[in-house]
């Protein structure tokens, strides 16, 4: 997508797998052998850590997942779209921007975005199950950043959420009452973590006693901190 937004000439879908594919060996050995205990930004895979133990046909399953969305990618209208795009439509791809909410900082990363002669199209990709009831949320804020940012009106705001893995897309549109809901819904998160807090300033938490513990075992079960949790 970077190579696309500078005009530069991207890889053909073969060896695109084939750098992937390689580079996915040569993480699953690193885990496996738990090279980030002493590097810690190496590739750490949750069932080395805690040898959760798979059988070699799901690994397998995950590279044909991961070759399989490559090809969807490549061959679908959304890329076709992009390499159509000027340099000038560009905006964002995945930059880590954010914008203020009162004094709340929120941060927004899209996928990609460009414009358009009726605004701004943003995409936004899935590898997995689609998460399109959830998309209302995700999306506001996505209009609140593009407002703040561009001055943009959520009714020129078009989102195409594409999922990689089924090859399958949809739109959505954002209304203004979808704003002032989420609006509600992060100030009202945001006072549910602060009340969580003895120093707000400094993120100063309160006694451990104040923190209610899950018990859904199926949460619990693909906790990434099982090792300083008192189950």
């Amino acid at each position: 997508l970077r190579n696309l937004q500078r005009g530069i000439a991207v890889l053909n879908v073969d060896e695109i797998i084939s750098i992937t594919i390689d580079k996915m060996r040569d993480d699953f050995r690193s885990s496996k052998n738990k090279r980030y205990l002493t590097y810690p930004k190496s590739c750490a895979l949750f069932e080395h850590e805690y040898e959760v133990d798979l059988p070699d046909a799901e690994w397998k399953k995950v590279a044909e997942e991961v070759e399989q969305c490559l090809r969807n990618f490549y061959g679908s209208e959304v890329f076709a779209l992009l390499k159509d795009l000027s340099q000038e439509q560009w905006l964002e791809v995945e930059n880590f921007s954010f914008f203020y909410l009162d004094d709340i900082k929120i941060w927004a990363v899209l996928d990609c975005s460009f414009q358009t002669d009726n605004g701004i199209t943003i995409i936004d990709w899935k590898t997995g199950k689609t998460t399109s009831k959830d998309i209302s949320l995700q999306l506001s804020c996505y209009a609140m950043y593009c407002q703040n940012r561009w001055g943009i009106k959520p009714a020129n705001i078009r989102l195409v959420e594409y999922n990689l893995l089924s090859d399958q897309k949809a739109e959505f549109t954002i209304t203004e009452g979808e704003i002032k809901d989420t609006t509600s819904r992060i100030k009202g998160s945001v006072a549910d973590m602060r009340s969580l807090l003895l120093d707000v300033e400094n993120n100063v938490p309160k006694d451990e006693k104040f923190f209610k513990k899950i018990e859904d075992d199926m949460i619990r079960d693909r906790c990434n901190f099982k090792k300083i949790c008192d189950l």
